[in-house]
């Protein structure tokens, strides 16, 4: 049975800064890049899910306690490539790179990493919803629950974008560009697609300027996970943050 006091928490928890890693979130006049998953990988328990919602998510955190910490994850690490190579360097470089600039790390500068929902799944399998959870939330299964969240989550974030305007915004899992265009683009946003090494990227530019990249997913097999794709999709970015707009044409 539903706790409604629990239900209530939930809720307010899932339109905060749950669900993110945290980092420089950025500002105007200082702008950051931003990382956005899809939910956090290795899974919420409900015990872990109820001492989360507990918790006051009204700030975004400050991210990982160190560069290191932050490379204790292979999504993380496949990130770091792509980010040093849209940086100008070489996915080679990745560990200098995340040792130089420390992104999503307390103490660096100009990096945030965040996910499009907050409860932490093994995978996106929507079997992982247990009752439990349907108990602590209120929503009886996986997709109520996404559905809520996109609805009243998704332009949360859409407001923290409008108001940090972040240069770049890089999202993982193309699957997933309907709920990714939600939270950073508008609707009469232009939607590029090009092919890069094989693979899909799409593109376009909020009402902010902020450019926002929907990539595939890193670690999967069928995903953006070769180096030298990884470069290639880095230096493309690179070469569109340089352009002062960006010209397509519209669905």
């Amino acid at each position: 049975m539903t706790d409604q006091r629990n239900a209530n928490l939930f809720r307010e928890w899932c339109t905060g800064y749950s669900g993110c890693d945290g980092g420089d979130l950025g500002s105007p006049e200082s702008p950051s890049v931003w990382v956005c998953g899809i939910e956090w990988g290795g899974g919420h328990t409900p015990k872990s899910l109820l001492s989360n919602i507990s918790e006051d998510a009204r700030t975004p955190p400050q991210g990982y306690d160190n560069w290191q910490d932050n490379l204790s994850y292979i999504f993380n690490w496949q990130i770091m490539k792509l980010l040093s190579a849209i940086d100008g360097g070489s996915v080679k470089d990745y560990k200098e790179f995340s040792e130089r600039i420390m992104p999503f790390a307390r103490g660096g500068r100009g990096y945030f990493k965040m996910n499009l929902h907050p409860i932490g799944f093994k995978d996106t399998s929507h079997g992982r919803w247990l009752e439990e959870f349907a108990n602590i939330t209120g929503f009886a299964t996986k997709s109520d629950y996404l559905a809520w969240s996109t609805d009243y989550r998704l332009p949360k974030i859409r407001k923290w974008a409008e108001g940090s305007k972040p240069k770049l915004v890089i999202c993982l899992g193309k699957t997933y560009l309907p709920q990714f265009k939600r939270a950073f683009l508008d609707d009469d946003s232009i939607i590029n697609r090009e092919i890069i090494e094989g693979k899909e990227m799409f593109w376009g530019e909020n009402l902010q300027g902020s450019l926002v990249v929907v990539i595939p997913f890193m670690v999967n097999r069928n995903g953006l996970t070769r180096n030298v794709a990884i470069q290639s999709f880095g230096e493309r970015i690179k070469d569109l943050l340089t352009l002062q707009s960006i010209p397509a044409l519209r669905d």
